[in-house]
């Protein structure tokens, strides 16, 4: 069994049983039942790339850590194949019973430089998990949109959209990101039913939100029970005046429950510009929890 990752324009899919050790905004770290597993980071790249030059880096930063020895590894087919849409070379080392293999990418199409690298990997080709996992690994989308699924939550948004900060906190996770003229939060508390056994749906909204009870109208979500609030200013002829503004004067929330799931999901949207209402349902339409909704590595 497989389950997909998607993080800040990285998508791979990984073995159900790894879970993410640690997470950061390009810089993921995956651990195996046995123990640690895998490592991937990336980020763009501005100029020319040279594999050579960063494989050179990473020589030169194991120099400070005796006995382990870090060379260039040849690349097996099964990788190369698996790997064919990047350019990539290989890497190996050793350090007393450990070892690990990896390959410092680069795609391209969109400038983005990838190094991986699997621990304690075995001989004969390497194993099936592993070529499946490099088969998945994706950098980029060709519909200007980004996929974003960890733990139990998936979404796709528009490309314009960067992430900003996170926070992972048992009961309450939180992504905020941001482009020239709106901030994006998407919040999943859980479990749901801690949650509202003292208040409802609205009062939780409005409590957690800091907003007004009263100002949260009741709705649906791919039919299950939602409030939201709005706030469109009034349309005329200083509406082109909004842009320049310093604070957001057009607001967007939507809270809502997956009894099934034991979750609430929140998405909230705060603008210098008027909301794109068709914006706002796909967001919606693709915040989803566990294999609903959208495929992340499409």
């Amino acid at each position: 069994m497989q389950k997909s990752i998607a993080w800040n324009g990285i998508r791979l899919s990984i073995p159900s049983t790894w879970e993410i050790g640690r997470i950061e905004a390009r810089h993921l770290f995956f651990d195996s039942p046995a123990g640690p597993a895998m490592e991937i980071k990336w980020g763009p790249v501005n100029g020319r790339f040279s594999h050579g030059s960063h494989l050179k880096k990473l020589i030169a930063q194991q120099k400070n850590r005796p006995g382990k020895n870090l060379e260039e590894w040849q690349l097996p087919p099964t990788w190369e194949k698996a790997l064919s849409r990047f350019t990539a070379k290989g890497f190996s080392w050793k350090m007393n019973t450990e070892n690990g293999r990896g390959a410092i990418l680069f795609c391209p199409s969109c400038k983005t430089a990838i190094m991986f690298q699997f621990f304690n990997v075995k001989d004969a080709n390497t194993d099936i998990a592993i070529r499946n996992i490099l088969k998945s690994l994706k950098d980029h989308r060709n519909d200007n949109q980004t996929a974003w699924a960890v733990f139990d939550i998936q979404a796709l948004l528009p490309g314009t959209f960067q992430l900003n900060n996170y926070q992972f906190k048992p009961g309450n996770y939180q992504l905020a990101f941001s482009d020239k003229f709106q901030s994006l939060k998407l919040f999943r508390w859980a479990p749901a039913s801690a949650f509202l056994t003292q208040s409802d749906l609205s009062q939780f909204a409005a409590n957690t939100l800091d907003l007004h009870p009263a100002n949260l109208v009741s709705t649906f979500t791919l039919e299950h029970p939602a409030v939201e609030w709005q706030v469109n200013s009034t349309p005329g002829w200083h509406h082109w005046l909004f842009p320049f503004k310093r604070k957001p004067v057009f607001h967007w929330v939507r809270v809502w429950h997956i009894p099934d799931k034991n979750r609430i999901l929140g998405i909230r949207l705060d603008s210098r510009k008027p909301i794109d209402v068709g914006m706002t349902g796909d967001i919606c339409g693709n915040y989803s929890v566990g294999v609903l909704g959208i495929n992340c590595l499409n």
